[in-house]
C-alpha cells in the first residue's frame, strides 16, 4: 500500500527516544524522590494498554503489556535481579520467547482461549522464575543461566522482531522492536533495578505510542488503497490559502469493470490507481470515495498543473493492469503451483476536473465544488480527459 512506506515511523523514532532517554538517566540522573512513581509506572501503563487493547481488539498489545509488567515486577522485587543470578538469566530467556512468538502471531479479540493460554503462560514462567528455581537443583538448570544465553536469546528476538516489522510495517511491530532493545538493556545490565524500571517504562510507553500512530492512521487513511482518506483531505482543506488548485479524479466505467470482472479485481484497480496517484509532482492525493480521488496542489493554479494532470491521465490509461487470479493465495506458498495461463490485463482510464482558488472562489470548499462539477462536465464529455472550471465545451457538454 502506498502509505506502509511510511507507516510507524513516529513509533519508530519516539521509542528510541524514550528508550534512549531512559537508559541515559537510569544510567547518570539522580531519580531520588521520583523512583516510587518510577517503579510502578510499568505496571499502570500496562493497565491502560490491557483496557485499549480489549477495546480495539488486539491480544498482542496486552500480552506485550502484561510480559513487561510482570518483568519489571520481578526485577524491582528483586525477585530477579538485572545481571544478578539465575533468575535474571532465565527471565531474559523466556521474554526473548514470549516476544519472538507476538512478533510471528497475528491479533486476535481479548478473552478467547489464546489470550486464556497466554495468561497461564506468562504466570507459569512467573512462578517459576521467581520462586521454583529457588526449589530446583541447580545443576540441573545451570545451562540456562550460561552468560551468553539470554544475550543471544534477546539478540536473536530483536533480529526476529526487526524483520517482521520490515515485512508488515506495524505500528505495533515497530514498538516491539524497542520494547525488546529495552528488556536487553534492563535485564542484561549490572546497574540494579532502578534503571531497569525506568526502562520497562519506557518499553509500555513506546507500545502506547504505537497504539496511537495505529489508530490515527485508520482515522485518518484509507485502509483500502493506503492513501489519506476523507477526514484527512477536510484537515487539509482547512489549511489552505492564497493560491491553491484542486483536482477530481473519477475511474471511468468502474461498475462496468466491477460487474465484469468481480469486486475483488475492483479493489486491485483502486489500489493500482492510488500508487499511480501517490507519486504525483506537487500534489497530494487522497481516497474522497468510491471510485473518485482528490488531489491538492498548495501554491499551483491550474496552468501550473494542467500539463502533469494530462500526463498522469495518459500515462494510466497507457499502462496495462496484471489482475491477481482469484485462486491465488494472499501469502506466498512454499511450493508455488505452476500458472494454468497468463495473468490477465486490463486497462482503465480516468476523467479528471480541477479548479484553481479565485475572487470568486476563495473557501476550498467553493474550489471542491468546481472541481467536482469539471469532472462531471469531463464525463459527461467522452471521458478519458482532463477538463478545468471555466473552459468552453461543445454545446451540451
Amino acid at each position: 500500500m502506498v502509505v506502509m512506506q511510511r507507516a510507524s515511523r513516529i513509533t519508530v523514532v519516539t521509542g528510541g527516544l524514550l528508550v534512549a532517554t531512559a537508559w541515559v538517566a537510569g544510567t547518570f540522573g539522580p531519580m531520588g524522590r521520583y523512583q516510587d512513581i518510577i517503579d510502578t509506572l510499568a505496571e499502570a501503563v500496562a493497565m491502560l494498554l490491557v483496557i485499549l487493547a480489549w477495546r480495539y481488539r488486539r491480544d498482542r498489545l496486552a500480552i506485550a503489556a502484561a510480559v513487561v509488567a510482570g518483568a519489571n515486577f520481578m526485577v524491582r522485587t528483586e525477585l530477579a535481579a538485572p545481571g544478578n543470578g539465575d533468575a535474571g538469566a532465565i527471565l531474559a530467556v523466556f521474554i526473548s520467547v514470549d516476544l519472538c512468538l507476538l512478533a510471528l502471531t497475528r491479533d486476535r479479540p481479548l478473552w478467547r482461549p489464546p489470550w486464556v493460554i497466554w495468561l497461564a503462560v506468562l504466570g507459569s514462567q512467573s512462578l517459576f522464575t521467581g520462586w521454583g528455581i529457588r526449589t530446583i537443583d541447580h545443576a540441573s538448570i545451570d545451562w540456562l543461566a550460561t552468560p551468553h544465553l539470554p544475550l543471544a536469546a534477546l539478540a536473536g528476538c530483536a533480529v526476529v522482531t526487526v524483520a517482521t516489522f520490515l515485512v508488515r510495517r506495524s505500528s505495533f511491530e515497530g514498538s516491539l522492536i524497542w520494547v525488546v532493545i529495552a528488556c536487553l538493556a534492563a535485564l542484561l545490565s549490572h546497574r540494579g533495578p532502578d534503571p531497569a524500571t525506568l526502562l520497562f517504562a519506557a518499553a509500555q510507553l513506546t507500545l502506547l505510542v504505537g497504539l496511537f500512530e495505529d489508530s490515527y492512521r485508520l482515522a485518518f487513511h484509507d485502509e483500502l488503497t493506503g492513501l489519506p482518506g476523507r477526514r484527512a483531505l477536510n484537515e487539509a482543506m482547512r489549511g489552505l490559502g492564497g493560491a491553491f488548485t484542486i483536482a477530481m479524479v473519477d475511474i471511468d466505467h468502474f461498475k462496468k469493470f466491477n460487474d465484469r470482472h468481480g469486486h475483488d479485481a475492483g479493489d486491485q484497480v483502486l489500489r493500482m490507481v492510488a500508487d499511480h496517484l501517490a507519486g504525483t509532482d506537487g500534489g497530494r492525493a487522497y481516497r474522497y470515495g468510491g471510485e473518485e480521488f482528490t488531489i491538492v496542489f498548495p501554491g499551483k493554479d491550474v496552468a501550473e498543473v494542467r500539463e502533469d494532470l494530462d500526463l498522469l491521465r495518459v500515462s494510466l490509461a497507457d499502462r496495462k493492469f496484471a489482475l491477481r487470479g482469484p485462486d491465488r493465495p494472499k501469502t506466498r506458498p512454499d511450493k508455488p503451483k505452476k500458472k494454468a495461463g497468463p495473468a490477465k490485463r486490463v486497462t482503465v482510464t480516468v476523467s479528471i476536473g480541477t479548479a484553481s482558488s479565485s475572487s470568486r472562489r476563495r473557501s476550498p470548499a467553493s474550489v471542491l465544488t468546481a472541481a467536482d462539477n469539471a469532472l462531471y462536465r469531463a464525463k459527461r464529455s467522452g471521458r478519458n480527459r482532463v477538463v478545468a472550471a471555466g473552459d468552453r465545451l461543445a454545446r451540451g457538454k
